[in-house]
């Protein structure tokens, strides 16, 4: 539903073959770019047609504006799915719900995505042009269909491809911590060299005992400052155990209640003066432990080894003096650091290998995704070859990585060189630089693959400054992709040029002699599209004028013929000024507008069997009496 002034119009249309009819001005395409608009499909339009079209949705603030809507005006279309009645709806201000589902006679909000949710194909003649014009939007057509389904490979590719660049970039973060194993490894040599030279020496195991004894020692030591002190806590502890007598003066003496009280006092007193007695004796008892203790640790043999091995090394100190080998007390910290150094190594050398495994895992993502690339021109390909393997007009072929049209653009895209700079570096298919080896020797999609793989390598050697001269023509471009994110090489190893269609027409219209699209007439050219659009698909189909630049000949055996056979099983809508679509297509609803007092209006609307649509057929479109 439209809404243009205060008045709105409402269109029905029924399931098969819809004609809507009118003389020009009568806004027959408005009706249609309406539904383009409330379904969501603007962005399926040409570069070259989307300036047209923005009147559609414009709100004019005056009569000599392009615009056609008023602030109020709103665009609704009720979709049956599933037996369900929704309803898609549009306005300027886009605060209208986008989706409603009709529930017990009431509009209430549903979620989704108008596109997914509500597919339908529109094509004006236009349109259909650009798309003979540019394969490469005809090619996203061919990507919209169920049998391709880009969308849920788009998800596939996704997925895989963050994978891909988690991988590497895991990969570079641990690497960063590898680049102190060279220096570790030097210092390492140097420790083991300063430690041989006691070793050799024959001072190794006396330097090695002195330091185990000096451990024990340290030990003992903390361990009996651990208690040394427990015969002095006693004494503290007992002078403290016993309180002062009880203040007697605020008793009195002549009673029998506080002389009881005095008197429990006093045993307690009594009571906790030998405690503090006893806690001496233990205190006096723990000196005598600490005494007897230190006598047996001097007299022990351990005590023995540990003065000898102090002896030993003062006297392997003054040895190593009068030879000027150093000082011994460095062997301990030498050997320490070995030690620390060969576990940072050990531990860099499992980090490596986890690099490692993060590399090897991501060539392993890499690869999938080619096949996954793959799978998409595989999809493409078996769903054109099924949709025309008898169509007359129309072959369409997919050249794997044929896009050339686009390869440069997007290359430059990749290494941020989006001008036309370092021309002999970048270049072009087929001429110089990087990008005039993708097609060279190409005998099918291996060898092109083949081809981009050394130039990314190629790439890849410039980033790391393992280049040639030859390899580059200036040098400041190895500069510029010396500069850039390693992200940006990582995103350069994924990227495989778009795949190109090949359209071919019938010169004929009999499935022989074919050439080129490019080589047809604006007739032929629309007449190959058309061919392939109303080869397949169940969506609503909605086409706008299709027969201009065809003569009749093409519109009977072209549109009328298949018109005839796709409404059986998915609706049709045409806006024509042919009287042929309409009588001949045998369309079971003719809706003829007018226009009135600068506003559209319904004439009529009707089967061909009811005399007011017949004259109106004729009237409008000049055709025979019917």
């Amino acid at each position: 539903m439209s809404k243009t002034n205060n008045a709105g119009i409402f269109t029905g249309f029924n399931p098969w073959l819809n004609a809507i009819i009118g003389g020009r001005g009568t806004g027959k395409s408005t009706v249609v770019e309406f539904l383009r608009i409330a379904l969501r499909r603007e962005e399926e339009l040409p570069d070259d047609l989307k300036a047209e079209f923005e009147k559609y949705g414009r709100v004019y603030p005056d009569r000599e504006d392009g615009g056609l809507l008023t602030n109020d005006a709103a665009i609704r279309a009720i979709y049956r799915k599933n037996g369900s009645r929704f309803r898609v709806q549009w306005n300027p201000a886009g605060d209208l719900e986008p989706i409603q589902e009709e529930v017990d006679g009431e509009w209430g909000r549903a979620e989704g995505d108008i596109r997914q949710r509500f597919p339908v194909r529109i094509y004006s003649q236009k349109q259909v042009f650009q798309l003979a014009k540019t394969p490469l939007a005809l090619l996203g057509v061919v990507d919209e269909a169920p049998e391709v389904d880009h969308h849920s490979w788009a998800e596939k590719w996704n997925t895989e491809q963050g994978r891909f660049l988690s991988l590497r970039a895991k990969a570079r973060e641990i690497e960063v911590g590898l680049a102190e194993a060279p220096r570790l490894r030097g210092e390492l040599d140097d420790v083991k060299r300063k430690l041989a030279i006691f070793e050799q020496a024959g001072h190794a195991e006396v330097l090695k005992t002195f330091q185990k004894r000096s451990r024990q020692k340290r030990e003992v030591e903390a361990w009996e400052e651990g208690w040394a002190g427990a015969g002095e806590q006693l004494r503290k502890v007992a002078t403290e155990i016993v309180p002062d007598l009880l203040d007697e003066t605020t008793f009195d003496p002549d009673s029998e209640v506080d002389t009881e009280l005095r008197e429990h006092a006093a045993k307690v007193h009594g009571r906790l003066d030998k405690i503090r007695k006893a806690v001496e004796t233990l205190a006096s008892q723990t000196d005598e432990v600490a005494a007897e203790w230190r006598k047996s640790r001097d007299e022990s043999s351990w005590k023995q080894n540990v003065d000898a091995a102090v002896q030993a090394y003062h006297k392997l100190r003054e040895n190593l003096a009068r030879e000027g080998a150093g000082d011994p007390a460095t062997y301990g910290e030498l050997v320490q650091r070995r030690q620390a150094i060969e576990q940072r190594l050990k531990e860099l050398d499992e980090r490596k290998k986890q690099v490692q495994d993060f590399k090897e895992q991501a060539d392993a993502h890499l690869q999938r995704l080619l096949g996954i690339r793959r799978e998409l021109t595989e999809s493409r390909r078996k769903f054109l070859n099924d949709v025309l393997s008898e169509n007359r007009y129309v072959r369409i072929k997919v050249v794997p990585y044929g896009a050339r049209e686009t390869v440069e653009a997007e290359f430059r895209r990749l290494l941020q060189r989006e001008d036309r700079s370092f021309e002999k570096d970048i270049g072009s298919p087929g001429g110089e630089g990087l990008l005039g080896e993708l097609y060279r020797n190409n005998n099918g999609t291996e060898d092109i693959e083949q081809n981009l793989v050394n130039i990314k390598d190629k790439v890849g050697k410039i980033a790391m400054d393992q280049y040639n001269t030859e390899t580059v023509a200036d040098r400041r471009f190895a500069s510029h992709i010396g500069k850039l994110p390693p992200e940006v090489i990582d995103r350069l190893d994924i990227w495989l040029p778009e795949d190109s269609l090949d359209v071919q027409y019938s010169t004929t219209g009999d499935g022989q002699h074919f050439r080129s699209i490019q080589e047809g007439s604006p007739g032929q050219k629309t007449a190959a599209l058309l061919a392939f659009l109303l080869s397949y698909g169940e969506e609503p189909l909605i086409l706008d004028q299709p027969e201009d630049d065809l003569d009749n000949h093409l519109i009977y055996d072209l549109i009328v013929t298949q018109l005839g056979e796709v409404k059986c099983h998915r609706q049709v809508i045409v806006v024509t000024h042919n009287a042929n679509i309409v009588v001949n297509g045998d369309a079971e609803l003719v809706v003829a507008l007018a226009a009135h007092g600068g506003e559209t209006q319904k004439e009529c609307e009707g089967s061909l069997q009811e005399k007011p649509v017949r004259d109106t057929i004729c009237t409008v479109l000049e055709g025979r009496h019917v």
